[in-house]
Formats: C-alpha cells, sequence, structure tokens
C-alpha cells in the first residue's frame, strides 16, 4: 500500500467543527473503503501532521479516539495498526439464529458445545421462563465462531416440559430454533432482549480467548413461541473488541 507523504491544505476543514473530530472521520472513511487494511501500519503522526496541516496534538486525539473505538490498535515499540473490522449484529432488529444471521452475511461460522444437562434452574432463571419452582431446564454452553475466531459464549436454558429428550441431540451443526420448530411444533415468534457492557467473566473470558475483565456486551434474551410459551431463556457474552450492534429507529 502506498503511504507516501502528501502535503494537503488545512482549508479542507471545516471551522466550525472540531478539526481532531473531521480528521478522525476523513481516517475512519479511508479505513473503511479499503485504503487502509486490517494489519496495516496507520503513518506516523509527524506523516498525517504533514498530510493535512495540522499540529501533532491534533492528529494524537483523532488517532486516540479511533484506537478507543476499536478501528485501531497499538502495538508498543512498533506503531498504530488497522484492527480487524467488527461483525454487526443486527439482531434488534430481526429474530434469526446465529447460523441464519451469518449465513445472511455470507460469514463462516461454526458452533462447538461446551456443555449439554438436565438441571433444577436457579430462581432468576425460572422467573425469566415463567417455570413453577422444580420444573426442569435443559441448559446448553455454546461458544459461536466467525471465521475461527471465538466470537459469542451463550448459555441458553429451556423448559424440559416443552422439549424432552432435547438433552440427547447433537447441536454442533444444529440450529436451536429449528430444532424446536421441526421436531416439537414450537415456532419461536418474539423475543425480548436486554443489553449492556459488563467485564468478561474467567468463564467466558477463557472460552472467548480474552482477557478477564476484558469489556464483553452481555445480552439477555427471553424468548416465546407462537403459543405464547417462554422456550428460552439465554446469557450470551460478545467480545466487545469484535462486535457492533446496530438499533434502527423510526418514528
Amino acid at each position: 500500500m502506498d503511504v507516501s507523504v502528501r502535503e494537503g491544505p488545512s482549508s479542507v476543514f471545516d471551522p466550525k467543527l472540531p478539526i481532531y473530530y473531521q480528521l478522525m472521520e476523513i481516517l475512519r472513511d479511508e479505513i473503511e473503503k479499503g485504503q487502509y487494511k486490517p494489519g496495516d501500519a496507520l503513518p506516523s503522526e509527524n506523516e498525517l501532521t504533514i498530510r493535512f496541516g495540522v499540529s501533532r496534538p491534533t492528529v494524537r486525539q483523532a488517532v486516540n479516539e479511533l484506537v478507543r473505538e476499536g478501528l485501531l490498535y497499538r502495538i508498543k515499540g512498533k506503531g498504530t495498526f488497522v484492527a480487524q473490522p467488527k461483525i454487526v449484529q443486527d439482531f434488534f432488529q430481526k429474530l434469526l439464529s446465529f447460523a441464519e444471521e451469518m449465513r445472511e452475511k455470507g460469514l463462516e461460522h461454526r458452533t462447538e458445545v461446551l456443555g449439554l444437562d438436565v438441571r433444577l434452574p436457579q430462581q432468576s432463571v425460572s422467573e425469566h421462563l415463567r417455570l413453577p419452582y422444580g420444573r426442569k431446564v435443559i441448559r446448553l454452553e455454546r461458544v459461536r465462531f466467525i471465521n475461527e475466531e471465538p466470537i459469542v459464549h451463550v448459555t441458553s436454558y429451556i423448559p424440559w416440559d416443552y422439549f424432552p429428550g432435547m438433552e440427547a441431540l447433537d447441536f454442533t451443526n444444529l440450529s436451536l430454533y429449528q430444532v424446536m420448530e421441526e421436531r416439537w411444533g414450537a415456532r419461536v415468534s418474539m423475543a425480548r432482549r436486554w443489553l449492556e457492557a459488563v467485564p468478561a467473566t474467567a468463564r467466558s473470558a477463557g472460552v472467548l480467548k480474552i482477557r478477564e475483565g476484558a469489556p464483553v456486551q452481555l445480552c439477555r434474551t427471553v424468548t416465546w413461541d407462537d403459543k405464547g410459551r417462554a422456550v428460552e431463556y439465554s446469557v450470551a457474552s460478545y467480545r466487545g473488541d469484535r462486535s457492533q450492534f446496530i438499533l434502527e429507529l423510526r418514528r
């Protein structure tokens, strides 16, 4: 890639907006258009200062913002580099299984099952599923990979009474929602989701290959079928450095 220094006039900037913000948007646009590809080194502060005709503190602030956003990353003693693009998750707009969503995006994906058993749930799980005390659930723990990179660690709780025998299935290559519909006639029709940023637990950090305490996006979901039954309660930890969520609002 050509990273030659090009001196540019500072008049390209709008005096009504902060210069660092405009520079940040220019660099973002160049990255998104592929001028700088994942793994490429960003030009040095001095090169960017000359190219855009701005001060080094302005360049530093713009680059720092892009590092905070995860678009860039630094390696001490080597420089600043373009990060792998985040995976856009739009499941707040569509009710799709993970496999369905990844197929729509054309991304290579796979699942590893970490645990599958029948147990008495904690009270909070029973409450989300509206189960009386003493009713068992199927606990399904999985890690989902995209392009061989662990992206989400998810544990699902499913009422055993509705899906007896599900614990005997191998979900390595099965879609939970598809199995519910095809084998038990339970068509998923609605979901409610809660999203918050939290530090990764030791368990999720180990599964996702990140440090304990690193930021993850925790998504709790209750899913109902077309009979109005709560058929799944799930807790999913998405890597904060590799995931981006989109919500579309209209008025």
